[in-house]
């Protein structure tokens, strides 16, 4: 059978398996054919915009207690439901007249025409006061004609209007018995009393009185005010219960309302209030439009017949419901659409499985994709790996049973075959751009592995490639296995100059088991930093067999610590003293960082010396004389021969770093 029957026969499969994958709800609809959501379950298409389908808002408390109500209400008698909506209503017709009148009561309009009318009490008393101390003020007593002296006044009158009966004149004539004292009058205080009676009766004190009167009357009215939700307690319930936001809105304005008045008080006590509250914005017209809507509601409930109303509230209940269950919904709606939209793929390809069209469809992405802008791509990318040594292109060459064929050709002799005429490392280069002009025209970044890709390159080409992969590693993560240390350094090196992260490590294998991994390079490839903290580590683990009195052992560790010692005395010469100018077995000489070199002092020689000789005499480079069996060094004085080398590495490159 042929590869296009094989793919028809397939695809048909495929296709039959997805017709039978439709999940039954679409049969037996669990949603409503009313509700907006509904509707569009029950039109999915494969290219049926999700997003579009999504409620534009979600499911909130309110909404599930309308539908509650909503259930509830269509559930009873359509004149019992309606009725009860209209006794809600005229409820809320009553908290609106409440809030006005609070409104009314307590405005800024109110508040400041009180305290007008408090300032007009006040100027009027002042004035009445100071005509009194103009009228009295020969008098040894202090305070006649004001307030408290007034008051007294206008007992004494009364009192003596009790005593003597009414009718009875006041104040008394020379010679009348004052029954306050019971002392007889003379014409002196007579004449002192009458013209108290005539201050209490001139206009300016007349005037002060009424004003303080009038101040009176409307203070009593506005402490008369109750601000309590009490007094619309049985509304307030069914609104909470009805509209539990605005039942909130009700009570803070009362709350607020409250506060305006006691501070209100407060200041025309004369208490400083500071920063008093204004009263807040009415909520009144919301109550009106919650009971406007209540009516309506309740003239919807009463139409039984199935008019426009009740269908409006059916419609809504049905959009709640399924706005409650839309997150079920939904995912079934994801599952369709992604069913449909592979059942489209499968029936596209199914009218193109026939060979020619395949061919012919593969041709034409080839010459879509393999644009001058690639090509360009994939110079950029050999130019950069082998220089202009290597003149090749990437064409294609045809289509064969549906596969579109593609190779790389050389610029000078086309029909040459590209594997005779490149080496190994060339051929080597020109893959790897390839490869990267592919990535480069690929949507995502993921990880790339290489497994020694410069096995068969020499210190030419694999300079180029570990620059190039460094640079990769900037847009993506770059793993790379091998077995040459000169090339971990290029990449290590590169990639520190870009600010790229690293991360070193090296595989071991044990008795049983391979692939070990370890969290830095081995031992012949770590740098000076990194063997000095193995040989602290190692100096501690002989600590602990110096302090069991394990002598044999302590030896045997102390002699392996310091020829280890001694190798990086001997890598620091490569490293740090030449400033890795020169490298064994690299294959060229770095003399950028040669005038680092100077920064080397006799003293700095000299450690070296006294260093690298101290670890001659304990390493067991020859074979020792009976005689001579010298005791190992103790566990403090290893750890300060290990300091001695990093005290003298750190202060040497920290010299060098200052040449530079």
């Amino acid at each position: 059978m042929s590869v296009g029957k094989r793919s028809k026969a397939r695809l048909t499969t495929e296709k039959e398996t997805l017709e039978q994958k439709r999940n039954s709800v679409f049969v037996n609809p669990i949603w409503s054919s009313r509700s907006a959501l509904g509707k569009a379950l029950s039109s999915l298409r494969h290219d049926t915009d999700i997003a579009a389908v999504t409620p534009k808002t979600a499911f909130s408390d309110a909404d599930e207690a309308r539908l509650i109500k909503l259930q509830a209400d269509l559930a009873q008698d359509p004149a019992v439901a309606a009725q009860a909506q209209r006794d809600y209503a005229a409820q809320l017709d009553q908290l609106e007249s409440y809030l006005k009148r609070i409104e009314q009561a307590l405005n800024d309009e109110a508040i400041q025409a009180l305290h007008a009318t408090k300032k007009g009490a006040d100027d009027m008393r002042m004035a009445a006061n100071t005509a009194a101390h103009d009228a009295f003020s020969g008098l040894a007593l202090e305070g006649v004609g004001e307030t408290v002296w007034r008051t007294l006044w206008e007992s004494a009158r009364a009192y003596s209007q009790v005593a003597k009966g009414a009718g009875t004149a006041f104040p008394p004539s020379s010679g009348d018995i004052c029954v306050l004292c019971h002392q007889e009058i003379d014409e002196p205080t007579a004449a002192r009393m009458l013209g108290f009676e005539d201050f209490i009766k001139e206009d300016t004190e007349t005037k002060a009185t009424e004003a303080e009167r009038v101040f009176k009357e409307a203070e009593q009215k506005f402490r008369a005010v109750v601000v309590h939700v009490n007094k619309v307690s049985a509304a307030y319930r069914s609104l909470k219960a009805g509209n539990f936001a605005l039942a909130r809105q009700v009570l803070r304005f009362i709350a607020l309302a409250r506060s305006v008045q006691v501070q209100t008080l407060a200041q025309l006590s004369g208490e400083d209030v500071p920063d008093p509250l204004a009263l807040p914005e009415s909520v009144a017209e919301a109550v009106n439009t919650e009971a406007a809507q209540t009516r309506a509601y309740a003239a919807s409930l009463d139409d039984a017949s199935g008019g426009e109303a009740r269908e409006a509230v059916l419609n809504e209940q049905a959009d709640l419901q399924d706005r409650k269950q839309s997150h079920e919904l939904l995912d079934i709606a994801k599952t369709e659409i992604a069913r449909l939209a592979e059942l489209k793929r499968i029936e596209d390809c199914l009218r193109d499985t026939a060979t020619t069209a395949i061919t012919r469809l593969g041709n034409e992405i080839a010459d879509n994709l393999i644009t001058p802008r690639m090509r360009d791509r994939f110079q950029q990318e050999i130019v950069a790996l082998a220089g202009n040594r290597v003149r090749v292109e990437v064409v294609r060459s045809g289509g064969k049973f549906g596969s579109p064929q593609y190779e790389v050709k050389l610029y000078a002799n086309p029909k040459a075959k590209v594997h005779d005429v490149l080496s190994e490392g060339e051929q080597t280069c020109v893959a790897l751009a390839s490869y990267l002009t592919e990535l480069a025209n690929a949507s995502h970044t993921s990880a790339l592995v290489f497994d020694d890709p410069v096995s068969s390159l020499d210190h030419r080409w694999r300079s180029k490639v570990a620059r190039r992969l460094a640079k990769e590693a900037g847009v993506r993560q770059v793993i790379v296995f091998t077995h040459d240390m000169i090339f971990v350094n290029d990449l290590a090196q590169l990639a520190s100059e870009r600010n790229t992260r690293t991360a070193l490590a090296h595989l071991t294998r044990g008795q049983d088991v391979v692939g070990i991994v370890n969290r830095d390079l081995p031992w012949t490839a770590s740098s000076i930093r990194d063997r000095i903290d193995k040989l602290e580590k190692e100096a501690r683990d002989a600590k602990r067999l110096f302090e069991a009195n394990d002598d044999e052992s302590y030896k045997t560790a102390v002699s392996s610590l310091y020829s280890r010692l001694r190798a990086t005395w001997e890598r620091a010469l490569e490293d740090i003293v030449f400033a890795n100018v020169v490298m064994r077995h690299r294959d060229y000489i770095d003399t950028k960082n040669l005038k680092r070199v100077t920064a080397l002092e006799e003293a700095d020689v000299q450690i070296f010396q006294n260093g690298f000789k101290k670890c001659c005499d304990f390493v067991d480079a020859h074979d020792p004389s009976r005689g001579h069996d010298p005791e190992p060094p103790e566990p403090s004085e290893v750890m300060a021969d290990i300091k001695s080398l990093k005290d003298w590495s750190e202060g040497l490159r920290t010299k060098m770093n200052r040449v530079s």
